[in-house]
């Protein structure tokens, strides 16, 4: 069987933040387990918001020429993405925000043309979030977790689990939290498996 084709996916503006180090601990896991690692770190990517100019419809692409044709093309042939996100406000962060509502032209793809991304070999399209928090309310993560499990939908994906770290802000923090960066392995172990 060919290996799992993930795409890891970092929208913390803050590089090698906690967001990003739990990512480096589901990647080193996935690469260790065979799968081949696709990463994106959206603050490299020169993306616009969608501007809803419909042209999408009934086409299933969007038509702004910019860094999200990347990806776009990534979404359509990976088994498994892995997006990592900061809460802000919130929700996932305004770099994730952007990516995912470009991904209007998938919604237009699923929902109106009726056009489903077919799953490779037989191996499941998944997704994965993983995300950080540094205000401790107990809810911080519910509404990040609604818009991700939506994109993954859209993406003819189902959201199989997150990694949600909760009161920590600065660099390092996440260091203090062995059980997290161990969630974060075995999250990249669960996304390397063809099952």
């Amino acid at each position: 069987m060919e290996p799992v084709t993930i795409l890891a996916i970092s929208s913390s503006p803050r590089r090698g933040g906690n967001t990003d180090r739990l990512l480096s601990e589901a990647m080193k896991a996935s690469l260790s387990f065979g799968a081949r690692v696709e990463t994106a770190n959206l603050c490299d990517y020169d993306m616009q918001p969608c501007i809803e100019c419909g042209q999408c419809e009934g086409v299933g692409q969007c038509v702004i020429q910019d860094d999200f044709q990347r990806l776009y093309k990534s979404f359509m042939a990976v088994d498994r993405v892995i997006l990592a996100s900061p809460v802000f406000f919130m929700t996932v962060s305004s770099q994730a925000k952007v990516l995912i509502d470009r991904c209007q032209c998938f919604w237009e793809r699923k929902y109106r043309m009726k056009l489903r991304i077919p799953a490779r070999g037989g191996i499941p399209r998944r997704g994965y979030l993983i995300s950080c928090a540094g205000s401790g309310l107990p809810d911080v993560f519910d509404c990040s977790r609604k818009v991700v499990d939506f994109f993954y939908r859209t993406l003819d994906m189902e959201f199989a689990g997150d990694v949600a770290l909760n009161g920590v802000n600065d660099v390092g923090d996440a260091e203090k939290h062995p059980e997290s960066l161990k969630a974060a392995f075995e999250l990249g172990m669960k996304a390397a498996s063809p099952e």
